[in-house]
């Protein structure tokens, strides 16, 4: 932004918000800063989400009545780690942020709402996802594609609303130096281009997974599953960009704008067999994401259920952790895992790209029984 006295009431703001300079950020050095709870309100109202069914387009509107779809099987998985109904799931109400001064918080919610989300109607939920909502997961290539696809659902309903959660920050320099403004609105400005970057590979990886569906291609992925004797005391369903590997090598640049990034969806299951890891990708994502699963693969098999669980708290928000696993975890331990929530996501924090690697830190062991690609 430019210094006010070099910019003319009625222009348009220099932050990007279509309004003009005399309605937007002319004296906002003496505006009033906005108060933390009615910002808080305003993404709790964003963070809600659209109820839209997002099953695969046939030409026609979906009628049935979006429910709270579950990102993860409530009968198949969550049922497995639950105590008394219930699995502690990381609290992104922003009033408790602010309560524990940042400090990521994990709370006991009932498996009949955790993980849910307002993403399809009851109709296509049962008819898309019963081949992996009933029944034991190989996974066979139809199973790897709904657990791609559900995962990628989840991520396209919870990045839309990030375009009018973005906009909440331009307000965030009221009162602040003409600096500061600059910095925020910078800020704003740049995460707006990332989000809009990461919501079009969303939609273009939905249109692929779409046809894919519609055509029961369960060709389509690529990925790699592992198979654990032990039921794992994590679950997870979640579609991310990989950055650095279990080694700690870059894997792609997320920050550089220049160059697409691709996506992986990564899926834990507890199941009546012990438990089940898949990760999968598109075909155009095979270099990176194919490279990220073969430093996982080249661990230990002693070592993998560690790193899986780095792997859930340092990338994914949307999992559910055994309540017996996590009251008894050690302090040093649960203190660990919290700061993997802050990495990425706490500007202040400088980003550990070595936080895949595992340490002396063991988490969990539930042995590894098989592994393989497909």
């Amino acid at each position: 932004m430019a210094r006010r006295n070099q910019i003319g009431r009625n222009e348009p703001c220099p932050c990007g918000s279509g309004r003009k300079y005399k309605k937007c950020h002319l004296d906002r050095e003496s505006a009033r800063p906005i108060p933390y709870h009615e910002t808080a309100k305003q993404l709790l109202s964003f963070r809600a989400g659209e109820k839209k069914c997002l099953y695969p387009s046939t030409g026609t509107s979906c009628t049935g009545k979006v429910i709270r779809a579950h990102t993860i099987s409530r009968s198949v998985a969550l049922s497995r780690i639950a105590r008394a109904g219930k699995v502690y799931q990381l609290d992104t109400n922003p009033f408790t942020i602010r309560k524990h001064e940042g400090e990521p918080q994990l709370t006991l919610e009932n498996i009949a709402s955790a993980t849910t989300f307002t993403g399809f109607c009851s109709p296509h939920d049962n008819q898309l996802f019963d081949p992996v909502d009933k029944g034991s997961l190989t996974p066979t290539p139809e199973q790897a594609l709904l657990l791609h696809y559900r995962a990628l659902c989840r991520e396209l309903y919870v990045k839309s609303p990030n375009v009018e959660t973005n906009e909440l920050l331009r307000d965030a320099d009221r009162g602040k130096s003409v600096s500061i403004q600059q910095m925020v609105q910078g800020y704003v400005s740049a995460r707006g281009m990332a989000i809009a970057e990461s919501l079009a590979q969303l939609e273009s990886d939905k249109a692929v997974c779409d046809q894919a569906i519609l055509n029961q291609d369960f060709s389509v992925l690529k990925g790699a599953f592992v198979r654990f004797r032990k039921t794992p005391t994590l679950a997870c369903s979640g579609y991310t960009q990989p950055t650095c590997d279990f080694n700690g090598s870059e894997i792609q640049d997320i920050a550089d704008m220049s160059k697409p990034c691709f996506n992986l969806s990564f899926t834990l299951l507890p199941n009546d067999n012990g438990g089940l890891a898949v990760f999968a990708w598109l075909p155009d994502a095979d270099g990176p994401c194919r490279k990220f699963v073969q430093s996982f693969m080249n661990l230990d098999a002693g070592r993998k259920s560690d790193a899986l669980v780095q792997y859930v708290f340092d990338s994914f928000e949307n999992f559910a952790a055994e309540p017996q696993w996590w009251e008894y975890l050690a302090a040093e331990a649960k203190d660990g895992l919290k700061m993997l929530l802050l990495n990425w996501t706490e500007i202040s924090f400088a980003v550990d790209s070595s936080t895949l690697i595992p340490g002396s830190t063991r988490f969990a062991d539930w042995e590894v029984e098989t592994v393989g690609w497909f």
